[in-house]
């Protein structure tokens, strides 16, 4: 008999630890659909980074996944939950995240595009 497949690591800053625990305390989620949302929202911040504006063009796929994490990890997990990690739905979360991307841009700006 095989071992079941581990549950992917969340990589949840700090900050997100309590909105994580009441997302996965309200939605409650099988083992495949938690393993399946995680891989969809790993698939579409990888997707979205390589479509990433010019403004962004300088962030590294692991800065990019970082500043993702830090400012959003909460409501990309969730969203990926509600989904259900249905690969069919990858623009949809891909579309969520460039939004997140460029509203942080936008009050963060580089000191290169404040001319």
């Amino acid at each position: 008999m095989s071992a079941r497949p581990s549950i992917p690591k969340l990589n949840t800053p700090e900050h997100h630890f309590g909105a994580m625990f009441l997302i996965l305390m309200t939605r409650s989620p099988d083992d495949e659909t938690l393993r399946a949302a995680l891989r969809l929202a790993e698939n579409a911040a990888v997707a979205a980074w390589a479509l990433r504006p010019e403004e962004l063009i300088t962030l590294t796929v692991e800065q990019y996944r970082q500043l993702l994490d830090y400012t959003a990890a909460s409501t990309v997990f969730d969203l990926a939950l509600f989904l259900g990690g249905d690969r069919k739905q990858i623009r949809t979360l891909m579309d969520y995240i460039a939004g997140v991307m460029a509203e942080v841009h936008a009050r963060n700006p580089s000191p290169n595009s404040q001319a």
